[in-house]
């Protein structure tokens, strides 16, 4: 396959934030600074939005045609995946096929965790041809940790798949911001202060933290809970905050750039993670680095420092959290701060067509 500096890449985009934004938008950078074209093809909820920053996707229709726009003109295909967005999985096969046509090289990343329930018993048999394949069709696989390298390793053998972490030193880049005033204003009327981010949907435990919070504010009644992330259950959310009798411990900050979110970090107490599908959040790492206590659901993959809890019993997370706010002088004192590599560097090169080592980063 031909290597080329024109790179496609094919994901959700903001709004709203995430991850995967964050890491597109960082490779898209250095993409540019090492004299390559970057353009991100938005499959999102969002990405019938005319925005200068992506190509929108208005139909099926309109994404082969521009699919055979790009690849007509060489560009290398990168495909964004997990094993919950089944129609994302469709999309990057189209995409590898059409790429393959053309003679492109093709790159996909895997962002998803060690425990993945739609990799297991019956989901494995309907979704794991999707994945096959996918891989099959693609020059390099790219995953977050060596512990996701083990389990995609049984979709493609070991030689295609980099376990390259998706935080990069780039991401510890940010200037102090002021908050929004609402969200100002609710921090300071309230001490201690625990940050998250929620996407308001299955897989973040909502009901959880509504049940652990309200255990919580008993023994810390000026407890605050600033809460980033967006969601179609938002609603349900709100509902069982009202029926806790906890709504004046929550703040809903909704969206946030980075510079904002990385702020409202550092004024926390403790930051809390709560899904158990992600692999190494990069939120997790950014407090770490900032020394903010990280209470984190156990997904098998977590990093030094973070204490883990039971991602589905409310009476476990209430326990660890009132622990690590009794203790936070002295886990913040017991933190380890990750070192942080140049890891985006590393997967551009890979896009690029350029031999890496397997092991840079295990």
């Amino acid at each position: 396959m031909p290597s080329s500096k024109h790179v496609l890449q094919i994901s959700p985009y903001e709004p709203p934030s995430s991850g995967w934004t964050k890491r597109i938008k960082l490779l898209r950078r250095v993409i540019e600074e090492n004299g390559g074209v970057c353009e991100i093809l938005d499959i999102g909820p969002n990405r019938k939005l005319n925005r200068p920053e992506c190509v929108s996707v208005f139909s099926g229709h309109d994404y082969i045609e521009k699919l055979l726009r790009f690849s007509r003109q060489g560009f290398t295909i990168h495909c964004h995946i997990n094993a919950e967005y089944f129609r994302g999985l469709l999309l990057a096969l189209t995409a590898c096929v059409i790429a393959r046509l053309f003679g492109n090289r093709v790159l996909t990343t895997f962002h998803g965790g060690v425990k993945q329930r739609d990799l297991e018993g019956w989901r494995r048999v309907v979704i794991g041809p999707f994945f096959w394949l996918i891989f099959s069709l693609s020059d390099g696989i790219i995953c977050n940790s060596t512990a996701e390298k083990v389990v995609l390793s049984r979709f493609q053998k070991n030689s295609k798949i980099f376990a390259i972490p998706a935080f990069s030193r780039q991401y510890l880049e940010y200037e102090k911001v002021n908050l929004e005033a609402r969200v100002e204003r609710f921090i300071l009327e309230h001490s201690p202060v625990i940050s998250v981010y929620l996407c308001f949907r299955d897989g973040f435990f909502t009901e959880t933290v509504v049940e652990a919070i309200a255990r919580l504010v008993h023994e810390w009644p000026q407890l605050g809970i600033v809460i980033v992330g967006t969601g179609d259950d938002l609603a349900t959310f709100q509902q069982r905050v009202s029926e806790a009798n906890i709504q004046p411990n929550i703040c809903l900050a909704g969206d946030m750039s980075h510079g904002a979110f990385m702020t409202l970090i550092s004024r926390s107490a403790v930051h809390l993670r709560t899904p158990i599908t992600d692999g190494v959040s990069a939120a997790v790492l950014e407090a770490l680095s900032l020394r903010v206590p990280v209470v984190a659901s156990d997904n098998g993959n977590r990093p030094a420092s973070v204490i883990t809890y039971i991602a589905d019993d409310a009476r476990n997370l209430s326990r660890v959290l009132d622990f690590t706010l009794r203790n936070q002088q002295q886990v913040v004192a017991s933190l380890t701060p990750p070192a942080i590599e140049d890891t985006a560097t590393t997967e551009v090169q890979l896009i690029f067509g350029s031999p890496i080592e397997q092991s840079a980063f295990t």
